[in-house]
Parts: structure tokens; sequence; C-alpha cells
């Protein structure tokens, strides 16, 4: 399925912004100051790309047709493990977002520290979960969908990928994603 190929390009995009995010709070971490300006275009990107881009086409399309047709294989998959993980994710984001706000405010070591707790968190919790999605999810419903899900599916998707302004988007955001990795090489 092409669409599964998007999606697993998309993780590789993300899994490089999730390396700038790890360099620019081991930066933080060994004493420089935390780049506000910096880990809110992190925060653009995840909002954006992660999460609007990838996890929309992921909880609209694929997510869909195999709760709507996998019983509770694909319900207890889905529900219960990848819908709850985009949960936890956007609440580390927002925990990210209110550090920075705090470190914008003041620049204590507690506004530091809940900076890098709610980064890494973020971090870990994408890298294991981008691993679970590669290469038991997708896989799963590959294998399961039936012919006319799996054809919807790859519509919805494409049809997503064409539109001007979600391709407009996707291009600036990885522009970002180069800048970021250019101030924060691995």
């Amino acid at each position: 399925m092409d669409s599964i190929k998007i999606l697993v390009n998309e993780h590789d995009n993300i899994l490089r912004m999730l390396d700038v995010i790890h360099k620019a709070s081991l930066d933080a971490l060994n004493g420089s100051p935390i780049n506000i300006d910096d880990f809110r275009k992190m925060v653009d990107f995840i909002r954006k790309y992660a999460d609007k881009t990838h996890h929309g086409k992921e909880e609209q399309f694929l997510f869909k047709a195999m709760t709507d047709e996998l019983g509770n294989m694909g319900e207890n998959l889905i529900r219960h493990g990848m819908l709850v993980e985009h949960d936890i994710a956007r609440l580390y984001v927002s925990d990210l977002d209110a550090g920075l706000d705090a470190c914008e405010h003041e620049p204590t070591d507690e506004a530091k520290l809940s900076v890098l707790v709610a980064a890494g968190s973020y971090e870990q919790l994408l890298r294991r979960h981008i691993q679970k999605e590669n290469d038991v999810v997708f896989p799963f419903g590959e294998k399961n969908l039936s012919a006319p899900s799996a054809e919807w599916v790859e519509a919805e998707v494409m049809q997503f990928e064409n539109e001007d302004t979600n391709a407009e988007l996707r291009e600036y955001q990885l522009s970002v994603l180069g800048e970021l990795e250019s101030k924060y090489p691995r």
C-alpha cells in the first residue's frame, strides 16, 4: 500500500525531529540556555506535521478502517494502544509548551527541568510508538484489511496528500526540520 509507505516515510521525518529534540535537550542539560524560539519551532513541527498531518491520516483513514473492519484485534490495537499513545504524546507537547512559557517568563532551573522532562518524555514515547506502528500495526492492517477498505484508505490518503494546503504545510515543516537539523547535528 502506497499509503503505508507515506506513513513510514513520515515516521522517518519525525525520527529526524526527535534527534533534533534530543540534541537540543542535551545541549541544555550541558549548560546551554534553552533556545525558546527553536523549541517553539519543534513544537510547531510536532503539532502540524507529526500530529495534524501524520496522526491525522492514521486516525481518519487507516485506523478508522482497521477499527471498523478488524474486530476486537483491530479495536484493541488501535483504540487501546495507538490512540492512547497519540493522546499521551499530545499531553507531553502541552507540557513542553507550558515549560517553554515558564522558561520565557523566568528561566529557572525548575522551568528548564520541565522543558527537558516533557521533551524527553515525548521523544521516548514517539520512538517506541513509531517502532510499534512500523513493525506491528501497519503490517497487520496491510495483511488483514479487505481490498475495498485498503482501496478506500489509499484514495483518502492520496487525496489528503494532493491537497494544496496540506502539501504547502508539509514542505514548510520539512524546511524547518532541515534548518533545525543544521543547528543541532547528531
